[in-house]
């Protein structure tokens, strides 16, 4: 850490995956970290109000597995250790996408198959071990400090939940917003005089349901999951992955209305209708372990902050907040992780110099969003963008899911 930041502040808004990451990153450049989050937090690993996906289908790819190595090194051997299961993607898992599977040999690609309370809880019971991390729970951000003056953030008001103290000011010299879907900092931009971002919508009606299984050493062919991916000509989908305790987590959904039953005979006949049998043939007979739990979610939206001229110095929003995305096979970790990569300059982070000048607060925070646009932009003409870029890929999804809907 440069001298000159050991007496300065951070102050990252909610205590999910992205904000955990986040306080991580800015713990290198910044003498204290102070995470502010409106939960109460478990002790254990349980499921949490804040996380509504949290009882859902949840692992690590590679690529975040390794980024969370690099955070927080031996993470990987302490998960295994307390009952996730380490294994090669490529080799231990089937993956069925439209109408092929994909050939199963050994690779180098390592993911982490964990339930995302255990996740987070892990991650979160590791920074606070850093000496510069500090957490402040059951306490409410009601809006960052401003000074017109100046166009920067100072800090935020809080105020703590039960109690009967009234808001207090928490001065940072920087702010992260990672509060996720519900943030309010569109609103706050308004109220300090920006312009708002243009938005991207794309409805997708998703509605999956996920339950827990007894998971048995014959179950799967000794593979540590499955996953049947949305393809023509239903666009219906299956996730069944290995969980700590020797459980299987299973998630079965589809698209635009299509949601899988919440009822167990017509979750087990929606599992039966995916394109393979190898998700049905554990769900029909194995040991149910909870409830039927469901989830929807309507449309993904994407604000374009990179686009305005303008935006408040010592302010930053992380994750969701920018791009919220709705992913059946949860690989919502394992982005957030990829831009954790990035913001704390890590090797192997795309665009490590600008993140540590976003980091160092000496620059807006747009510039750094403009900055990487304008030279994807220039470097990747439209006409020559790769079939694998996420924004076309999922519309290119869209289109064809639309254009296969009955009447």
């Amino acid at each position: 850490m440069r001298e000159d930041y050991r007496n300065k502040r951070a102050v990252v808004i909610g205590a999910s995956m992205g904000g955990l990451l986040a306080a991580r990153a800015l713990a290198d450049y910044y003498g204290e970290v102070t995470v502010v989050e409106r939960d109460a937090l478990p002790d254990g690993y349980e499921p949490r109000k804040g996380v509504p996906q949290g009882r859902h289908t949840h692992g690590l790819l590679a690529r975040g597995r390794e980024v969370l190595e690099q955070l927080f090194p031996g993470f990987t051997d302490e998960m295994v250790a307390q009952g996730a299961t380490a294994g090669d993607i490529v080799d231990k898992v089937l993956w069925f996408n439209h109408g092929f599977y994909l050939h199963n040999s050994p690779s180098n690609l390592h993911g982490l198959a964990i339930s995302r309370p255990m996740l987070e809880g892990s991650v979160r019971r590791r920074l606070l071990q850093l000496p510069n991390i500090r957490l402040c729970e059951r306490c409410a951000v009601l809006e960052p400090t401003f000074d017109r003056a100046q166009g920067r953030v100072t800090g935020v008001r809080v105020q703590s939940q039960g109690g009967s103290d009234g808001a207090q000011v928490m001065n940072a010299d920087f702010v992260v917003d990672a509060s996720g879907r519900g943030s309010s900092s569109p609103a706050w931009l308004d109220a300090w005089g920006y312009p708002k971002p243009r938005e991207e919508l794309i409805k997708i009606g998703l509605g999956y349901v996920t339950r827990q299984y007894r998971r048995l050493p014959e179950h799967l062919r000794g593979m540590s999951g499955a996953i049947i991916a949305a393809c023509p000509p239903d666009w219906r989908f299956g996730v069944m992955l290995s969980q700590e305790g020797d459980r299987w987590i299973v998630t079965v959904g589809g698209y635009l209305g299509d949601h899988a039953p919440t009822d167990d005979s017509g979750f087990v006949d929606f599992a039966r209708s995916l394109q393979k049998p190898e998700i049905f043939d554990v769900v029909r007979a194995a040991e149910p372990l909870c409830p039927l739990m469901p989830y929807q979610f309507s449309a993904n939206l994407r604000r374009h902050y990179q686009e305005l001229s303008r935006f408040p110095a010592g302010f930053f929003g992380v994750w969701r907040r920018l791009v919220q995305l709705q992913s059946c096979l949860r690989s919502g970790d394992d982005r957030c992780l990829h831009g954790i990569a990035g913001f704390a300059g890590m090797p192997g982070g795309r665009h490590a110099r600008n993140c540590r000048t976003l980091l160092s607060g000496s620059e807006p925070a747009h510039r750094y969003s403009l900055a990487n646009c304008r030279r994807q932009r220039s470097s990747t003409p439209a006409c020559r963008r790769p079939a694998h870029d996420p924004g076309t890929l999922h519309q290119l999804v869209h289109r064809k899911i639309l254009s296969r809907r009955p009447g």
